[in-house]
């Protein structure tokens, strides 16, 4: 119970209060062709990386790189930040690309990554 009700103040706070930061890791995966396999998934690494502060947030998209044989990820500097008071989501948007990450007060998220592919899972909150 306090865990939610810690998420429900973070989310809930203004953007220039706090900061807080997010790792979210993508569960399912999808776009207009395909659905992403569990194996696809796990071997892709596939995550979210979330950094809101006073005065700025930043949305990284994250995946497995054969060719760097590592996680590598690509950071976008988020234009716009809205708190739904109806449904207590948080949503950030980097409006260029049109990709838009939208964390849930059970942390749970929606990565809809402008390109066709959208993406579901959990966040942890890392650094309130």
């Amino acid at each position: 119970m306090l865990r939610v009700l810690t998420v429900i103040v973070l989310l809930g706070v203004s953007v220039h209060a706090h900061a807080v930061e997010y790792r979210c890791k993508v569960e399912k995966k999808f776009d207009f062709e395909n659905v992403y396999s569990r194996s696809h998934i796990e071997k892709g690494q596939f995550s979210v990386l979330v950094e809101e502060k006073a005065s700025s947030a930043f949305l990284s998209r994250c995946s497995f790189s054969p060719s760097d044989q590592k996680v590598t990820c690509d950071r976008y500097e988020v234009d716009k930040i809205v708190f739904d008071e109806n449904v207590k989501i948080k949503k950030y948007y980097v409006l260029r690309s049109h990709f838009d990450v939208q964390v849930f007060p059970d942390l749970s998220f929606v990565e809809n990554n402008g390109r066709g592919d959208i993406a579901f899972g959990k966040c942890n909150v890392v650094a309130p």
